[in-house]
């Protein structure tokens, strides 16, 4: 809503006007970047309550309504404490949802978000060597994605070898890699405030049997997911469709996380494609499809790109090749 992405600040709301609340280390970054219609204080000098005090009074506020997910316990205390006569309401995801569809400028953003990670992940296919460890090739991740252009990286790679790639959030580990391992990589980088989110596998020789059915499979899932995923349709549904056919290849049970969610500001957002969600998907909503299988102490597998929601249909924003045989690495 106000661009900002400082580590402190606060927008205040009514219906006549709007403020951020910020500190001298940020004010002139906020200033330049905010739009037409909020007003930026420094609250530095006089303090927090002052200046939220000050507000209330001036707009005779009675009720307030908040974000619980962005607040903490002592800070919701804090703010109560200044107005007792105030009654305060928790808004749920109704501010997030303005977030899930999407201006064309942010579109653009997240679209070279995902340009970047794919030319990581082209890089990564000549640059990945045996010896090298999941904290290296996590490292070499966030190099490449400065020298792509990246402002940052959306989170913290995911670099797991063999059996570890069973664990969906793996941490890095000084563990090398040696021919024969597969290796899973999810990753992605922030362009101008907006995310990317990619996973890709690789194979470091001719995958077996066993590693091929799976592959198959959560390509298969993945691939019968977006088909049917458009705007209007409701997120559990789109989850339940990739989820059949993964139960029906003789996983169930090894999928256990939802399919896919939102990405925009947040590596993690509105809407959700999770049987728990039963909202609807609506147009120029950017969302992530990831289906995978785990098995635990052999390996697991995942694939996931980022699409943009249509009204017939999505338009995939990922371009790293999902055919097993492009997937390999010499080592």
């Amino acid at each position: 809503m106000s661009n900002f992405s400082g580590s402190n600040g606060s927008l205040f709301v009514t219906q006549k006007a709007a403020y951020l609340l910020t500190d001298f280390r940020y004010i002139l970054e906020a200033r330049s970047i905010v739009p037409r219609g909020i007003s930026v204080i420094d609250y530095g000098r006089k303090g927090f309550e002052k200046i939220w005090k000050d507000l209330l009074k001036k707009h005779r506020v009675k009720r307030i309504g908040y974000e619980a997910d962005a607040l903490t316990c002592r800070q919701y205390k804090k703010i109560t404490s200044y107005q007792k006569s105030i009654f305060y309401t928790d808004l749920g995801d109704a501010v997030s949802a303005l977030r899930m569809q999407k201006e064309s400028v942010e579109l653009a953003h997240i679209t070279r978000a995902q340009n970047i990670t794919d030319n990581i992940f082209s890089a990564l296919k000549k640059k990945v060597r045996g010896g090298m460890s999941e904290k290296e090739i996590a490292w070499l991740i966030e190099e490449l994605a400065r020298a792509f252009g990246a402002d940052d990286i959306s989170f913290e790679p995911i670099v797991a070898f063999n059996e570890h790639s069973a664990e969906p959030h793996h941490h890095c580990t000084d563990r090398k890699l040696k021919k024969g391992n597969l290796i899973l990589l999810d990753f992605g980088v922030r362009y101008k405030g907006y995310c990317s989110d990619m996973t890709r596998m690789l194979f470091s020789k001719k995958p077996t049997k066993k590693e091929r059915r799976v592959y198959e499979t959560v390509l298969h899932a993945q691939e019968s997911a977006r088909a049917q995923l458009r705007a209007g349709v409701h997120g559990d549904a789109i989850d339940t469709t990739a989820r059949d056919i993964i139960d029906r290849a003789g996983f169930k049970g090894r999928f256990g996380h939802s399919l896919g969610h939102g990405v925009g500001l947040d590596v993690h957002e509105l809407p959700n494609l999770s049987a728990y969600y039963k909202g609807i998907i609506p147009e120029k909503s950017v969302v992530t499809i990831e289906p995978g299988i785990y098995l635990d102490g052999e390996f697991g597998v995942r694939i996931e790109d980022m699409d943009v929601v249509e009204k017939n249909g999505t338009r995939v924003l990922t371009r790293s090749p999902t055919r097993i045989e492009d997937c390999t690495v010499i080592l």
